[in-house]
């Protein structure tokens, strides 16, 4: 391709110029990426998913903002089939509305998609540390021990991004424990809405509420030692619940400092 974005290595794969890590494009076009990492893709509608999820995911295309087709053509140097399939594949996990005779537009988040991730949590990570309690050996123990270490270092730092990241790995480490492939894919998904709230809304929030999660991850690891099924699914009721009423309080404090 003409601009260097990216470059054939054989019939099925390409290196692409990742943009996780960009931080002052405000939108395609507008500025240049910041910081560029090679990454392999297999196909070019990979490609675009990829960058396009990594976008929003990371809140630099914001709710509401038009994904026109004509536009990223240019900026990603691909044909529309790529970019339509992307797109799809968005729409399906809530990223994207595609509404007719219109295009795709960043989807929207409201209070009650928030209310809603926790609820699901509830549910799943109930049943994933419920299942891992049982499942769970030496090698893993220490996994999810090393997560909940440098999760502990983050709070220290008063670092939330990281302390963020490392909260996502746990429960999916836990879910992955569980051995239920289809609990694990949709506890990520989840996992994956929450991460992009709080990209846009929540760094705050998570900051007032890191330390007193990390008291829920410890007595976690100790029930999982003791292989406790029902005090684990209680407590990771419990851990949502109270997440929740601090999301809610959070919230509600905010309004009225605004109104």
């Amino acid at each position: 391709m003409n601009n260097g974005r990216y470059q054939s290595l054989d019939p099925n794969s390409y290196i692409i110029y990742d943009i996780r890590n960009f931080s002052t494009a405000t939108f395609f076009g507008e500025t240049m990426f910041d910081s560029l990492s090679v990454k392999p893709y297999r196909t070019k509608e990979e490609y675009v998913y990829e960058t396009l999820r990594a976008a929003i995911m990371a809140g630099n295309l914001r709710p509401g903002d038009k994904l026109v087709i004509d536009s990223l053509k240019v900026e990603l140097d691909v044909s529309t089939i790529p970019i339509r399939t992307a797109l799809q594949r968005l729409e399906g996990q809530g990223l994207v509305n595609i509404r007719p005779h219109t295009g795709a537009v960043v989807s929207n988040i409201s209070l009650h998609d928030v209310a809603e991730i926790f609820t699901l949590l509830e549910a799943l990570e109930s049943i994933a540390f419920g299942a891992a309690s049982q499942k769970i050996t030496p090698p893993s123990l220490t996994k999810i021990e090393a997560i909940v270490k440098q999760m502990d270092d983050a709070v220290k730092a008063e670092d939330s991004d990281k302390w963020a990241s490392l909260n996502s790995e746990f429960h999916i480490m836990v879910a992955h424990v569980a051995g239920m492939p289809l609990l694990k894919e949709f506890t990520a998904r989840v996992l994956g809405r929450w991460d992009r709230i709080y990209s846009l809304y929540l760094r705050e929030y998570v900051l007032s509420r890191m330390a007193d999660a990390q008291e829920d991850h410890h007595q976690m690891i100790q029930l999982l030692k003791i292989q406790d099924a029902d005090g684990l699914s209680e407590l990771a009721k419990q851990h949502n619940h109270r997440a929740l009423e601090a999301f809610r309080a959070y919230t509600a404090a905010d309004q009225s400092e605004n109104s």
